[in-house]
Order: C-alpha cells, then sequence, then structure tokens
C-alpha cells in the first residue's frame, strides 16, 4: 500500500507542476495540434491544382483553341495568357508567373483533318518535382482525351463501330521537355533547399544561445565598462557572427556543387550576396529573440519550434500557390521563403540578378530590421543600469571579504 500511496503522490505532484507551467502545456499539448492543423491546412487541396500555365499557339485554329480550352478546364491547369515564344516563357518562370507552356505547332488542324499524325510540346519547370509530376501526367490525360474524341469522330463518319475505334491510332501526341531537373534528380530538388534551412537554424541557435549565456553568466557587465559605446559593442557582435556564419555557409555550399554535383546555373555573387543579406538579418534575429528570453533554454525551444514549420511553409516542396491564401500570407512573411525563392531561382533555373531583384530586396529589408533590433538589445543591454551577480561570484567576493578581515586582523 505504500508503495501505492508514492505512485499516487507523484503523480499528481507532477500534474500539478505540469499544469501550472503554461509553457509545458503549450509544449506538450497546443503545439503539436497547431502544427497539426496548419500542415493539414497547407495539404488541404490534396494535390497540386491551378498551377499557372501559357501556351504558345503557333497555329490559332479552332482545334488549337478547343485544346487550350479542355487544358484550362481541368483543375491541375490555369491558363494565364499566351506567349509568343519559349524565351518569353522561360522570363515568366523566373519571375515565379507560369510553370507550364503547351506549344501548338503550325499546321495543326490540317494534319489531324488529313489523319496525319500531329504533335505539341509541353515545356514543364522540373525545378519543383511535384509540380512536375503533377502536370506531365496532366497533360498526357488532357491530350490523349481530346485525342480519342478526334478519333471517334473520324472513325464513326466512316461508319466503324465506336467499340473499335480504340484500336485506331490516337491523331495527336505529347512530348515533353523537362527544364532544369529532367532526371527528377532528387538530389537537385531538395539538398539546395536544405542547406538554406540548415544555415538558418544554426545562425539562430548559435547566436541566441551565445547572448542568452552572456546574460546568465553576467559577462556583459566587464564589457559595458571597457567599451563606452553601444553601435561599437554591437557592430563588433554583428561583423564577429556573420564572418563565421558566411565562412560556415560557403563551406555548406561547396559540398552540394562540388561534392553531389548539383549544378550552379548562376551569377556565384548573386548566391553569396543572398547568403549575406540572409545572415545578416538572421544574426540579428537571433539576439533579439535571445534578449527577450534571456534564457538559453527557453532560446533553444522557441528555435526549434521555429525549424520545422518554416520549411515547409516556404513554398520550396509545396507550392505557394497550391495553399491557402492565409497560409501563404503566413510563408511570406518568413524569411527563409525569399531566401530558398531566390536560391531555386538562381541556383537551379538560372535567372540572372535582374529576374531576383523582387527577393533581393525583401532580404535586404530583412536585414535592415535585424541590425536594427540587434542594435537596440545592445542598447538595452548598456543602458540598463542592473547586473546579475551570478552564485559563483557571490561566493567569490565573500571569500574576498573573509579573507580581507582576516588580513586586517
Amino acid at each position: 500500500m505504500k508503495a501505492i500511496s508514492d505512485f499516487c503522490t507523484t503523480w499528481s505532484r507532477e500534474a500539478r507542476r505540469f499544469f501550472t507551467d503554461w509553457r509545458l502545456v503549450a509544449m506538450l499539448l497546443v503545439i503539436p495540434l497547431f502544427y497539426i492543423l496548419l500542415f493539414g491546412e497547407m495539404y488541404s487541396q490534396h494535390r497540386v491544382k491551378e498551377v499557372p500555365t501559357v501556351v504558345q499557339d503557333n497555329d490559332h485554329s479552332p482545334r488549337s483553341r478547343q485544346i487550350v480550352q479542355a487544358l484550362d478546364a481541368t483543375d491541375t491547369f490555369h491558363v494565364t495568357g499566351a506567349v509568343a515564344d519559349v524565351q518569353q516563357f522561360r522570363e515568366m518562370n523566373w519571375q515565379g508567373k507560369a510553370f507550364v507552356c503547351l506549344v501548338i505547332p503550325r499546321g495543326l488542324q490540317r494534319d489531324v483533318s488529313a489523319g496525319k499524325p500531329a504533335r505539341v510540346l509541353a515545356v514543364v519547370d522540373g525545378s519543383n518535382m511535384i509540380i512536375a509530376n503533377a502536370t506531365t501526367r496532366g497533360i498526357a490525360e488532357v491530350v490523349q482525351t481530346f485525342s480519342a474524341g478526334v478519333s471517334l469522330r473520324k472513325w464513326s463518319a466512316r461508319g466503324v463501330p465506336p467499340q473499335h475505334t480504340v484500336t485506331q491510332t490516337m491523331p495527336i501526341e505529347v512530348g515533353l521537355r523537362l527544364w532544369y531537373n529532367p532526371t527528377f534528380n532528387y538530389t537537385n530538388f531538395l539538398l539546395i533547399g536544405l542547406v538554406g534551412t540548415v544555415i538558418q537554424q544554426v545562425v539562430l541557435m548559435t547566436v541566441a544561445l551565445a547572448w542568452a549565456k552572456e546574460h546568465e553568466e553576467n559577462t556583459f557587465a566587464p564589457l559595458r565598462h571597457q567599451i563606452t559605446h553601444p553601435i561599437a559593442a554591437a557592430l563588433g557582435k554583428l561583423s564577429f557572427y556573420v564572418m563565421v556564419s558566411f565562412a560556415m555557409s560557403v563551406v555548406l555550399f561547396s559540398l552540394p556543387f562540388g561534392r553531389f554535383g548539383v549544378p550552379l546555373r548562376s551569377d556565384v555573387r548573386l548566391l553569396l550576396t543572398a547568403t549575406f543579406l540572409f545572415i545578416v538579418g538572421l544574426v540579428g534575429f537571433g539576439v533579439f529573440i535571445s534578449s527577450l528570453t534571456l534564457s538559453q533554454l527557453l532560446s533553444t525551444q522557441i528555435l526549434m519550434l521555429i525549424a520545422l514549420p518554416s520549411f515547409l511553409l516556404s513554398g520550396f516542396t509545396w507550392p505557394l500557390f497550391a495553399m491557402p491564401e492565409g497560409i501563404q500570407l503566413v510563408s511570406k512573411v518568413l524569411p527563409l521563403t525569399h531566401y530558398l525563392a531566390l536560391m531555386r531561382n538562381a541556383v537551379t533555373n538560372g535567372a540572372d540578378w535582374a529576374f531576383n531583384m523582387a527577393e533581393l530586396r525583401w532580404l535586404f529589408g530583412f536585414a535592415v530590421t535585424g541590425v536594427t533590433l540587434q542594435f537596440l538589445s545592445v542598447w538595452w543591454r548598456f543602458s540598463s543600469g542592473t547586473t546579475t551577480e551570478t552564485p559563483m561570484e557571490g561566493e567569490h567576493a565573500g571569500t574576498a571579504s573573509i579573507q580581507q578581515a582576516t588580513n586586517r586582523a
């Protein structure tokens, strides 16, 4: 009976401690529910739908318009307009305005009417394998269905029974041109995004833990006596962690491009500039988050909770246009979303500076905001006259007082 009583006492004690600590309740009960609801809403459409699509119609015939209408009628594609050539589609793709281009050749209606083989070309952005898989399968289904209807009408007009038309040759075939990742290589698809995610989490964790440790060990007070201006301290801390983090990032990127053969299709200076701005913002925000918590443990908990959703919501795997509008707004606030969008656009798709200026401007704003918050955090620590005496310091002070009294005696 004593063992049962001890068990019940311990159980009730832990229950009281758990339910009176809001952080534990949130960590175990609230946050997991929030994550599942968030991710469930993100994938609520079950598959990629309404992929922005353009058409290069060189035939301009009723038959070609019927194909375009059949394509737009599906829930997989959303035909947004026409392009003059594939290069125009490439530029729209770099801008994130189109991911598929259907090229209809001149003479399509003439060949179909004459019973000759005809062929359309689907050009697909293969850098995102989820989009590529959905659209290549969708175009094939649309064209085959349309071709079956044409064959049925043609052979029925010649008196062939409908059950025999399925054995006849389809009048229209689909050619596929998959850009950027024609072999569906998962290394090329995922590795760059994971590198960006690692950079974000490592920089945030390192800076936040270092700043919180300085508060816990009360090592900032001696620095305040050595340096008279807080801006100098802020710049010193910022420049050190930016330099170390940037060097770490260069080493990380050398692995995908060197060791694993991921192609780099754009100017390396564009990649380095974006990474530098991203790191500057991360260092600033890491110091700011740690200033709010002043605890290594709490800083770690907060940053670990940020890590999981930021990559999934970035649009690197599941495209942004396939998410509900509310989640799209959340995604566009995350700095990782803009950094990975530039990474894919530049590294994988080969877009140059002009087609990445929107993301560069956003990262620049993120860097300025991060630096501002970091300066404010350091300024607050400088202007705060309070210092926290650690137990170790108090023990040393007491020992010194006793020693001085002994010496006087």
